[in-house]
């Protein structure tokens, strides 16, 4: 899978850049997992090519935990570890033990669900009072409602799905154009490729965690992830401003759904990172693509001290957990660029290797290596050594800046359907001066904020809005930090986070804020 993101925090004494952040990939470790996925309907993580001549339609059936047996109509996507994937009609992967298959018999390729047939089907799981979906080949997009949507905002969500299913396509065609650049052969999607928009954070985060298991990286910083047991890709409305998260997840439904990789295979987390990393771009405009210099992660990369190529070739642990997985994603990001761009031969040669890898096979560190180094002929070391010079010379071709200055002590979040730009500016060892602004990027209806800037003293400030239109911009109007968090350590502050919480305005918990009774934070170390 891939996921977004970490949230830095602001400081005083350096820019705190918009939290566009760094992209996580919530990569799963198929022995640790195993024992948790016996059962027929639980479903294993990762995405897979069907390769022509391999995977077919049989009819199995199935020991169950009760003992009784089932029918499964599946087609056979790969087999290793003790284990089968099977793949159903609507692109899930189920992965079965093989001592609980009780018989299989050879039977043709089921028929594939049209987007419509997925679209229902998801709307009996989330409840059809607060689920929309649209349907536009190849793509079902879905919109999960924190409440049931008045009726006069209907056409508003109708619209929204629109402008999504419209972007997939954008994305579609600017993936296919580096392929074809780059001279590497795909095929056509066989299922429709489901985008799941979750209209609150906390709808989002219990979802994640459900389909997540709870590992790899926490729901609270993840802002999208692809999964490619579901084949689905799942975001937060609140991504949806700029579409950037959107973007990076889209990537990898693009390459596990068009050949260039195969799903459950041991394909390594840099280069799923790396390709999706490089396709980023600004707004719902994507410029460039993987062969564009990125000034924000081939910045990231020069200040990693934890984390280096070898690391991150050799093995995909940096990517699974919250601290070290900024550096690893921003030298997924040096990796591919470099490769693709410096070594563009070998760079196809490698990509060959890595598209044979089959479904739950499994590789160790030495033969990630030797898979990398015999295919651009010299070390990972050597390769990172080379990487500096090359940037510097890419970002000059390019006009890229590398050392863009931010102002001190000014952070953009989005989060929870608001972007707010916060300036923040210290007072003589007191509390902190905060103030600016905030745009609600529901994109539906209107909703109520509870906007807190807490800093590493304990100490906050906060304002409620209680009815913001979408898209509008309301005022932070400017106050010191001085409330009291729960468990509040004391002392002078010098960095700070913004929090925001949003609820439908007729919700109780939106009733209770206007009766003055907002939530206090709670300070955690």
């Amino acid at each position: 899978m891939g996921s977004r993101e970490l949230r830095p925090n602001g400081t005083m004494d350096e820019a705190s850049p918009p939290t566009k952040d760094f992209s996580m990939r919530m990569a799963e470790d198929m022995n640790s997992q195993r024992s948790a996925r016996l059962a027929r309907h639980i479903s294993v993580a990762f995405a897979l090519r069907v390769m022509s001549g391999f995977a077919h339609a049989d009819t199995f059936t199935v020991r169950e935990d009760d003992g009784n047996s089932a029918t499964i109509e599946a087609r056979l996507a790969g087999e290793g570890q003790g284990a089968i994937a099977l793949e159903r009609t609507d692109g899930r992967i189920e992965i079965v033990p093989q001592d609980r298959i009780l018989e299989r018999e050879p039977g043709p390729d089921p028929e594939p669900l049209t987007g419509a047939a997925i679209l229902e089907r998801l709307s009996e799981r989330f409840g059809k009072e607060t689920f929309r979906g649209h349907a536009d080949a190849p793509y079902a997009i879905g919109l999960i409602l924190a409440q049931p949507l008045p009726k006069q905002f209907e056409p508003k969500a109708a619209v929204f799905m629109k402008k999504a299913a419209t972007f997939m396509k954008t994305v579609e065609k600017v993936f296919i154009s580096f392929i074809d650049d780059m001279k590497i052969d795909i095929v056509k999607p066989r299922y429709p490729l489901v985008l799941l928009i979750f209209e609150t954070d906390e709808d989002f985060m219990k979802y994640t965690e459900k389909e997540t298991g709870g590992r790899g990286l926490s729901a609270g910083n993840i802002l999208g992830f692809y999964s490619g047991l579901s084949n689905h890709l799942a975001i937060r409305m609140s991504e949806c401003h700029t579409f950037e998260t959107p973007l990076h997840e889209a990537i990898h439904q693009q390459v596990h759904n068009r050949g260039v990789l195969q799903r459950l295979a041991p394909s390594p987390a840099w280069f799923n990172e790396g390709i999706a990393t490089g396709f980023e771009g600004n707004g719902d405009k994507i410029n460039g693509g993987p062969l564009k210099v990125s000034a924000r992660y081939s910045k990231a990369a020069s200040r990693a001290r934890k984390v280096d190529w070898d690391d991150v070739v050799a093995d995909d642990k940096a990517f699974r957990g919250d601290v070290l997985a900024g550096e690893a994603y921003a030298h997924a990001w040096s990796i591919h660029w470099f490769l693709a761009t410096k070594y563009r031969k070998q760079y196809v040669t490698y990509l060959q290797v890595l598209s044979q890898k089959q479904p739950l096979a499994k590789d160790d560190a030495a033969s990630r290596l030797a898979d990398f180094e015999t295919a651009f002929g010299k070390p990972v070391g050597k390769l990172q050594s080379e990487f500096p010079q090359w940037l510097e010379l890419g970002a000059k071709k390019q006009k890229i800046a590398l050392n863009d200055a931010k102002p001190p002590g000014y952070m953009v979040t989005l989060s929870n359907l608001a972007e707010v730009e916060m300036n923040a500016v210290a007072t003589n060892n007191g509390p902190l001066e905060v103030g600016g602004q905030m745009r609600s990027i529901s994109h539906i209806r209107p909703m109520s904020f509870h906007v807190t800037v807490e800093t590493d003293a304990g100490t906050y400030a906060e304002w409620f809005h209680p009815n913001v239109a979408p898209l509008k911009v309301v005022p932070l109007a400017k106050q010191t930090a001085q409330k009291r968090m729960q468990n509040a350590p004391g002392g002078p502050s010098s960095t700070f986070r913004v929090k925001v919480r949003a609820v439908v305005p007729d919700s109780e918990d939106a009733q209770q804020w206007q009766r003055g009774q907002l939530p206090v934070p709670v300070f955690e170390r």
